[in-house]
Parts: structure tokens; C-alpha cells; sequence
């Protein structure tokens, strides 16, 4: 197991760009989590070999539902809520913000940190 907290996100290729840019700026403003992006084609493989506590992905979680900490639908029109998922515990966004995504992996960090169940999403 790899120490540290690790993010995937998961957008298709007509999105690439946007996928690199999230990451990159969790990457920047979160230098100590490990980052690692996908495409929709390759999340299963990826998903095993990096095993992520969090899944930020446009498609809904359909690679071991309830398996990790946390994942984020994230929609790619800005009008249709984004779900949050985080130690089963579910909400809504509509168009967050990277500083939601940053408070998302702050929560997995905790859960990380007191030892939580590190599965329900």
C-alpha cells in the first residue's frame, strides 16, 4: 500500500485538457497528495493499480461502488449538480468550484487520519 492520500481523476478524452488542469491545480495547491489521471476507457485498470481514496470522475461510480473512501461525480454541464460522496455520507454541487474539490480531499484526509471506514462510496 502506498503511503499518503491519492486522488484519480477520470474524465473522457474530450475533456482531457480539463482532467490535466484539475489535477494539476490539486497538485499544486496539495503538493503532499499523490495525483494520477485517467481516461473513462482505462479507470478499472487504473483504479486497481493506484487504488485512489478518491475518485474524481464524469461518469457515476461504477467500478466497486462502496470500495473507496471518497469519489466525486463530477458533471460536465455546469448546470447538473456534481455528487459528493465522502465516507458515505452523499451531497450535491452544482459547478464547484477547485477549492471544493480541495475541502473534498481535506475530509478524506481526515477520515484518513482518524483511521475511519475507509469505504461507503
Amino acid at each position: 500500500m502506498q503511503d499518503g492520500t491519492r486522488v484519480l481523476v477520470a474524465l473522457g478524452d474530450g475533456y482531457r485538457a480539463y482532467r490535466e488542469v484539475i489535477a494539476a491545480g490539486i497538485q499544486i495547491l496539495r503538493p503532499h497528495v499523490e495525483v494520477d489521471t485517467s481516461s473513462l476507457e482505462a479507470l478499472g485498470e487504473r483504479i486497481e493499480h493506484f487504488d485512489p481514496h478518491l475518485v474524481v470522475c464524469s461518469q457515476p461510480n461504477t467500478v466497486g461502488p462502496g470500495g473507496r473512501p471518497a469519489s466525486i461525480e463530477l458533471s460536465v454541464d455546469p448546470l447538473q449538480p456534481s455528487k459528493i460522496c465522502v465516507g458515505g455520507h452523499y451531497s450535491e454541487r452544482t459547478n464547484p468550484t477547485l477549492d471544493v474539490l480541495l475541502e473534498v480531499i481535506d475530509e478524506v484526509e481526515e477520515l484518513i487520519r482518524m483511521n475511519n471506514d475507509l469505504r461507503g462510496c
